[in-house]
This record gives C-alpha cells, sequence and structure tokens, in this order.
C-alpha cells in the first residue's frame, strides 16, 4: 500500500491545474486573448483591458502584468527601460459606418475632411443630404493615433468629434445613427450586420489584404525578456496552431 501511495504521489504534478497570466492593455489584442482562451488550456487568462495600450506599457514597466498589449509602436522610452516587445500580428482600422448609409468608400482627403470637421454631410462626398457625426476613442487607446497618423496629415480632430468609449461600444454606437461614422479596430465589428467597413483609397480593410494602409502593428510587452508561462504562450502564438487563431481577425506575421 505504502508503496502505492508514493507511486501516485509521483504522479500529482501531473495533474495540477494551469498556471494564470495577467493580461493588462489593448482591448484589440485582448481579443486575441478571448479566441486564444479557447484553444491554450496551459494557463487561465486575467483580461484587463481598460487601460488600453498605454496601460500595456505602463503595467509591464511597472511589473504588474505578465504581458502587456500595445496596439502600435512601443514607446522608445519604454522599450529603453528594460521592456521587451514581440510582435504578434498586424492590425486594420476601419472606417464604418450605418449599413444603411450609401456610401461605400472614401478616399483619403474625403475622410480627413470629415474627422477634421471640414466635411460636415454626406452630400458632400456623394450620399444623401444628412448630417455626418464622426465618433473616435478616446485618447489612451491607439487606435486613434494610429489612424491620426494615417488620416489626419498632422491635422486635428474636429471640435465635432464625438468620443466612445470603450472602444468596443464604437459599433454599437455607429449602428444607432445613420449618419454616424466611428473608426475601430477591423475585428471588433466582424460579428456585427448593422455596420459595415468603408473601403479607402479603393482598399478593402480585410485580414487579407496587406496593402490596405491604414493598419498598425499588435505588440505584447514583457518585463525583460519573456520567460516562464509568458513565453509558453508567446511560443504558442507565433506557432502555426496559434497564428491560426490570430488570423481569424488579424493578419498574422508568421
Amino acid at each position: 500500500m505504502k508503496k502505492s501511495l508514493s507511486i501516485m504521489a509521483l504522479l500529482v504534478p501531473a495533474f495540477v491545474s494551469a498556471g494564470s497570466l495577467r493580461y493588462e492593455g489593448s482591448s484589440t489584442i485582448g481579443k486575441i486573448i478571448d479566441d486564444a482562451k479557447a484553444t491554450y488550456k496551459n494557463s487561465t487568462f486575467s483580461v484587463d483591458v481598460v487601460s488600453e495600450s498605454s496601460g500595456g506599457e505602463q503595467c509591464a514597466l511597472r511589473k504588474a502584468c505578465d504581458l502587456g498589449g500595445v496596439a502600435r509602436e512601443v514607446e522608445p522610452k519604454i522599450l529603453a527601460q528594460g521592456v521587451v516587445s514581440t510582435l504578434i500580428a498586424k492590425d486594420a482600422i476601419a472606417a464604418i459606418v450605418h449599413k444603411d448609409n450609401p456610401i461605400n468608400g472614401l478616399n483619403t482627403e474625403q475622410l480627413r475632411g470629415i474627422f477634421t470637421g471640414k466635411i460636415t454631410n454626406w452630400s458632400q462626398v456623394g450620399g444623401t443630404d444628412l448630417p455626418i457625426q464622426p465618433y473616435m476613442v478616446k485618447a489612451a487607446s491607439a487606435t486613434r493615433d494610429v489612424f491620426a497618423k494615417h488620416v489626419l496629415n498632422g491635422e486635428n480632430y474636429g471640435e465635432n468629434v464625438k468620443v466612445a468609449t470603450p472602444d468596443a461600444t464604437m459599433v454599437t454606437t455607429v449602428a444607432k445613427e445613420v449618419g454616424a461614422i466611428g473608426q475601430i479596430s477591423f475585428s471588433f465589428f466582424s460579428d456585427f450586420s448593422n455596420v459595415r467597413p468603408l473601403i479607402i483609397d479603393e482598399q478593402q480593410p480585410s485580414v487579407n489584404n496587406p496593402n490596405y494602409s491604414i493598419n498598425r502593428p499588435l505588440f505584447m510587452v514583457t518585463n525583460g525578456s519573456p520567460s516562464g508561462e509568458a513565453k509558453a504562450f508567446l511560443d504558442w502564438l507565433l506557432s502555426h496552431e496559434g497564428q491560426a487563431i490570430v488570423k481569424k481577425r488579424f493578419v498574422g506575421v508568421k
């Protein structure tokens, strides 16, 4: 009996429950975590996306999370303090409109005019006589800066642009107004039928279209080189199996 018990004791570690990983940062990258959880069972996840990309940098810097999510280039001053970034995917930032809006596409100049407040009615870009209500995400979200970098050409957002926060509410906000237009990661509205993305400069935002110009890199950040459970998850995420999960919503990197 004692021998049997000792053998069982040796087997116990094989049945220890999965460890845990704390994620904080970009709500866009949080979608990857949500998708991965269904397949990756070596860890459980605690996910906090309230602080968006800025919070992802800060939590890694303070060692307050195992993985931070940054949906833009990581600030050089953060990297200089020992934070290490790992590229996991690329993302398209779409301009979305209500499904009943007859406009199918815009060029960058027209999009800039709308978000700087110079174009205020859909009739000015070939649509119906309807006021335009543009929406942007909050300042802490990388989506806002990435969109500005690619579209606004150094100009500021117009005073008529309202804020939708958190990012995930952009879809439901635009879905309520026929005259609305919003900016959001392509991943957030793929499951909704009441909004649709605009073609920009004759390019469709898509996980399969690397030529769509409004895009950004998606990084996981750690304090120092990834190790332990964080490294195991990142290695999996960059594997064939992990990238198959990523490519459900984003452009893969492998």
